[in-house]
């Protein structure tokens, strides 16, 4: 217009006419441009292929512009920490109304992700409608549990159904005795030769299968070291909350009970006793809520309130707060079964960034073991994380202790 403008005064003040039919191009664009310009707003549905992540997954955010522009159009998303775009610079264009803006999520958690913005221009940029932005979109980012599995069963078995081998014989798969055939026995579990050779009917007997209650106990004070993602070194509390998932993803697998819950992250729901693919999804998305040392005032009685006292406890803390330590010696001291898992990441003291930092870490590590020296010395077994066969040496041992003679009282 500016320019049409200028030769259309520059050819009447010169007597040019052919500054004219130079301009006449410009008037019939931005005449053309006024007309087919979009009279009301572009109204865009954005729409997430899952709001439901794990870390490291990919998912994509469609974006579909009403009513169907006869423009060409461009999505720009802004950088939110813990997310790659995909392209990296967050812009993509529209085709007939309709762009993609792919997604990676790197870290466990819930946040928002955005601005979404929308802008639509003519070919020729003759006129243009935005940006639009879009509200945030929530998602969620669960956290990919470790590699764990352990081949020792969980102590104290007492419910109806699960793995775990009980004390009393019963209904399982494991073998206990053969014994005479008694009214009710079923007959696939007579066991020929010996009936056989003696005579009369006896039947193999196995011991009960039951399940076990697993009670975690979250440390959620401490969160050392850098922060790179799941494509870097993790923190104390990624191994934590990761350690977490597949504890809970195994036992829950295994038909135990379990019961999560959490000290010094606030706004986190107290999870019950539960089982199942339904319970372990729940597990997962309260330890995706974790915001570390948000809550520094909790002592962390309310969470260790009305536990089963038949439960085995697992402590997940790095031991750096006196907190968890004593919470680990309360629940020994009321006799429960307690371990403790350390999370504490040996990148940390390994590898300091200078010589103070260094030394820093050199001296509370020495507390820090002065620390687990108390909680060994008081019988409860303070296991590193390793991934799988983390709890075998120490399940064995507890399952060993508890089947032991014991001193009684004479009457």
């Amino acid at each position: 217009m500016l320019l049409a403008a200028a030769a259309s005064v520059a050819a009447v003040v010169g007597r040019r006419p052919d500054l004219l039919v130079l301009a006449a191009p410009l008037v019939v664009a931005a005449i053309w441009g006024q007309l087919a310009r979009p009279r009301g707003g572009a109204v865009a549905e954005v729409t997430m292929s899952t709001g439901t992540l794990r870390e490291g997954d990919v998912t994509t955010i469609a974006v579909d512009v009403h009513p169907r522009p006869r423009a060409d159009g461009v999505i720009t998303l802004a950088s939110t920490p813990w997310v790659e775009r995909r392209p990296g610079n967050g812009i993509a264009h529209l085709e007939d109304g309709v762009g993609s803006i792919a997604l990676r999520t790197t870290r466990w958690g819930r946040r928002q992700v955005g601005t979404l913005s929308v802008a639509l221009s003519s070919p020729w940029g003759a006129y243009r409608v935005g940006p639009t932005d879009v509200p945030d979109l929530a998602t969620a980012t669960l956290p990919v549990p470790a590699r764990f599995d352990a081949s020792a069963p969980t102590p104290h078995p007492r419910g109806l159904v699960g793995l775990n081998r009980s004390a009393r014989p019963g209904s399982g798969s494991e073998f206990n005795t053969i014994r005479q055939f008694h009214p009710g026995d079923r007959l696939r579990r007579i066991h020929w030769p010996v009936s056989l050779r003696t005579g009369e009917l006896h039947v193999t007997s196995t011991y009960a299968d039951e399940d076990a209650h697993v009670f975690l106990l979250v440390d959620a004070f401490s969160d050392l070291g850098p922060r790179e993602g799941i494509d870097g070194r993790p923190t104390s509390l990624d191994v934590t909350v990761r350690a977490a998932g597949a504890m809970s993803e195994h036992f829950l697998r295994s038909n135990d009970r379990l019961t999560l819950r959490t000290v010094g992250a606030a706004n986190i729901p107290r999870l019950g006793v539960g089982s199942g693919t339904r319970h372990l999804r729940r597990v997962l998305e309260t330890l995706a809520s974790i915001a570390p040392a948000s809550e520094r005032r909790d002592d962390g009685e309310h969470a260790i309130r009305g536990v089963d006292p038949m439960a085995l406890c697992l402590v997940l803390s790095p031991l750096i707060d006196q907190t968890m330590v004593g919470l680990a010696h309360t629940l020994a001291a009321r006799g429960m079964t307690t371990v403790v898992v350390d999370t504490f990441p040996e990148h940390l003291a390994d590898n300091p960034g200078s010589v103070h930092e260094a030394l820093a870490w050199r001296i509370r590590l020495l507390s820090r073991q002065a620390q687990v020296h108390s909680l060994v010395t008081r019988g409860v077994p303070v296991v590193p994380w390793r991934g799988p066969g983390s709890l075998d040496h120490v399940l064995r041992d507890i399952a060993r202790r508890a089947s032991a003679p014991r001193m009684g009282r004479r009457r």
